[in-house]
């Protein structure tokens, strides 16, 4: 993989380091540590001027490292410039070009100096003077490697004239060590090339894993506000089910202190069984689900919700817990009764209403051989119910139906059933375990005489006491040979030759009951008038 510095990198780049971001942080590296051999380079010269002036012109010795000095502070004004800029502003490529240009110029600095204080025939001052300027260059590569082809541009003016000088000198001994400074600059080179590379790898690790840890801490944050400002309760579980946190909103909805459920073993004897499925389910296979009527042990509040338990992996892929969706259904549920109670029972009565009467005649038609059983339908309605409500108004109407509601419910046992019908008219079922008739016909006369009993009492209407009377007519029937609806039609019937017989009336569906009505709608349709 080729790198921005130009060289061949075996370190993976991450996406999201851009060469861009990579140049910034290798100029500020360069200009951050600019004290460091500016500092040095100064203190060298000093000594290279002390020594050299006993051989050259003290004049051109001072002018020279005055120069140096110029150079010096040129650049260390341009680096106090840089770091007060801002990040937007040390983005610019400009700061690169200058700096290249500073170390150039200081190079170049070096390397006339080199040339100025050159003195072929004294071997001693030549070797002081190439032992300064390489060590100059060799300290260079380490503080300007960050861009290793800067550290080239200065290490190459510095030892380049001295080169030359001393391939030129006639001594052998100069030109070896000419030849020796040749490879010691190539090594320099080399040596700034490797240690660029590894700079840019180390730069671009560090600016990965500041990238991933800024993504990592954003997304906990995100998670974190999700978790403390979520509407649903969340719970974190340990790979034991035992939970570990939860948010805000879990002790509301559960009803409990915090403190009560931080803690608590969803996996212990005294809980609750289906949950403690689901948290193994999320355990060993990932995800599991609850709904249901929850409560803590040893708390009173039970909350109707919904949990999703998804199950949490660890570094090796090895679930290592869990955390859990909590969603409060009291409203829900509190909505479904409502929309439950309007779709099956009266809104006056509270009875069940025609619907759930029929839902349940029409379940008894599924009953085996092995769950038959007897009973009775009845069918009523009030006498002078019209009248009722046309002398003293309606509400006092309502108050006689609410009335007789309560009183045929003061009458019926486990699994028996009362619901309004329409108007006045109300039935009633009741079931019996008796399989013998004559058995099931005692039941049913006992049954019905106590409900005669309990309707035909006075009611209490409009401050005052008024005597009302039903109407009622009753079927027996044999769950092994039933049809709800013919069931309930007897029972009609029967309530309808009540009715013909004088009010205050009960009857029992007969045959012959049927005949008389079928008789008397055909009379009713001969008077009819032919139409013209």
């Amino acid at each position: 993989m080729i790198t921005s510095s130009g060289l061949p990198s075996d370190f993976p780049q991450p996406c999201s380091v851009d060469t861009m971001r990579l140049r910034s942080e290798k100029v500020r590296l360069l200009y951050a540590n600019i004290w460091q051999p500016v500092s040095a380079g100064i203190l060298g010269a000093l000594v290279l001027a002390a020594v050299m002036r006993n051989v050259i012109d003290t004049a051109h010795v001072v002018m020279w490292f005055i120069v140096l000095l110029a150079v010096s502070a040129w650049r260390l004004c341009d680096a106090r410039r840089f770091l007060q800029s801002s990040l937007e502003e040390q983005a610019k490529a400009q700061w690169l070009w200058r700096f290249a240009l500073g170390a150039l110029v200081a190079g170049c600095t070096w390397g006339g100096g080199g040339v100025l204080m050159f003195q072929g025939e004294q071997t001693d001052y030549v070797a002081f003077l190439v032992i300064v300027l390489s060590g100059v260059a060799a300290g260079s590569v380490t503080m300007l490697s960050a861009v290793w082809w800067v550290a080239v541009c200065f290490i190459i003016p510095i030892s380049l004239p001295l080169q030359v000088l001393l391939l030129l000198s006639p001594a052998p001994t100069q030109q070896a060590i000419g030849g020796l400074i040749i490879v010691f600059v190539g090594l320099l080179i080399l040596t700034s090339r490797r240690l660029g590379q590894v700079i840019h790898d180390n730069i671009s690790l560090r600016m990965s894993m500041a990238d991933r840890e800024a993504k990592l801490l954003e997304s906990e944050n995100r998670y974190r506000s999700i978790f403390q400002n979520s509407p649903l309760g969340v719970l974190h579980f340990d790979e034991d089910g035992k939970v570990t946190d939860c948010n805000s909103k879990l002790p509301v909805i559960l009803g409990v202190d915090r403190r009560c459920i931080v803690g608590h073993d969803l996996l212990v004897p005294s809980a609750d069984p289906r949950v403690a499925d689901s948290v193994r389910d999320a355990i060993e296979k990932g995800a599991g689900y609850y709904e249901g009527t929850y409560h803590l042990p040893n708390t009173q509040k039970k909350t109707p919700l919904r949990a999703f338990f998804n199950g949490v992996h660890g570094m090796d892929n090895r679930i290592i817990g869990g955390v859990a969706i909590i969603e409060d259904f009291t409203e829900r549920k509190r909505s479904e009764e409502i929309i439950y109670r309007q779709a099956y029972y009266d809104a006056l009565t509270d009875l069940p209403n025609r619907r759930l009467f029929i839902e349940r005649l029409e379940s008894l038609d599924t009953h085996t051989i092995d769950q038959k059983r007897s009973g009775l339908v009845l069918f009523l309605d009030m006498d002078r119910f019209k009248l009722i409500n046309d002398t003293l108004g309606h509400a006092a109407g309502d108050a006689l139906l609410v009335q007789v509601a309560r009183r045929l419910e003061s009458c019926l046992r486990d699994g028996d059933m009362a619901a309004r019908l329409s108007g006045d008219e109300f039935v009633l079922l009741a079931l019996f375990d008796e399989e013998n008739a004559s058995q099931t016909d005692a039941l049913a006369e006992q049954y019905m005489a106590r409900v005669q009993q309990a309707l035909s009492g006075k009611y209490w209407l409009e401050n005052r006491l008024v005597d009302v009377t039903p109407s009622m007519g009753y079927t027996c029937f044999d769950t092994a040979a039933y049809n709800h609806v013919d069931v309930l039609k007897q029972a009609d019937i029967a309530m309808y030759q009540a009715k013909s017989e004088g009010r205050a009336r009960l009857r029992r569906y007969q045959p012959w009951m049927s005949d008389e009505v079928n008789r008397r709608v055909s009379e009713q349709s001969s008077h009819v008038a032919p139409r013209r």
